[in-house]
């Protein structure tokens, strides 16, 4: 099937692909004085892995606003998520939780072709207007799943990027909720 993919038409920008199953670890750009996962990069060799996003695509495009699909950059009037596909609440030392996204943005265009293509989006709803308070980018230290095997790769006592997010206040929170609980109810009809 090698050749029937097009990058920003049938396969996210930000997927891996199976020829880019090697890691290494160099100085974090975006989190002074920690170092980060990184990924060997040659898009469009072998297959996509769909599940998988590419880590040094992933933290590019979190930072640069770069679109999940195209690779492009969202302007801030064109720029989408999906939020109750691609992300999660944050558990605040308050007790309270906050909105994190894990995905890159979306163009609007970019998100419908996505939706249309990927069952996983079809499942949740209508992409949301990402919010003009951006939040901040957050790293994650801890092994996330699928990675626990490149733990082994942190000198002794060394902490280690391995993933972020973007983390959002409460207003785009509040949004968030809203959306959950009217997906809830939806899901709960005859």
């Amino acid at each position: 099937m090698q050749g029937d993919w097009i990058i920003g038409e049938n396969v996210p920008w930000s997927s891996a692909w199976t020829s880019e199953m090697r890691f290494g670890l160099q100085a974090s750009h975006e989190f002074p004085g920690l170092a980060e996962v990184v990924q060997t990069e040659s898009q469009g060799r072998g297959e996509p892995l769909f599940a998988a996003m590419h880590i040094t695509r992933q933290h590019r495009a979190m930072f640069a606003h770069l679109c999940h699909v195209c690779g492009e950059p969202t302007p801030a009037s064109d720029r989408f998520l999906f939020p109750l596909q691609s992300g999660f609440m944050v558990p605040m030392g308050d007790g309270t939780f906050r909105y994190g996204q894990n995905v890159p943005p979306i163009h609007r265009r970019c998100a419908e072709l996505a939706g249309a293509l990927c069952p996983h989006l079809r499942k949740g709803g209508a992409p949301v207007a990402f919010p003009s308070d951006e939040g901040r980018m957050v790293q994650r230290t801890d092994p996330t799943p699928g990675l626990e095997h490149l733990a082994r790769l942190a000198p002794p006592g060394r902490e280690i990027v391995y993933a972020c997010y973007r983390l959002h206040g409460e207003d785009f929170t509040g949004v968030v909720r809203s959306l959950e609980h009217e997906r809830a109810d939806e899901l709960r009809r005859p």
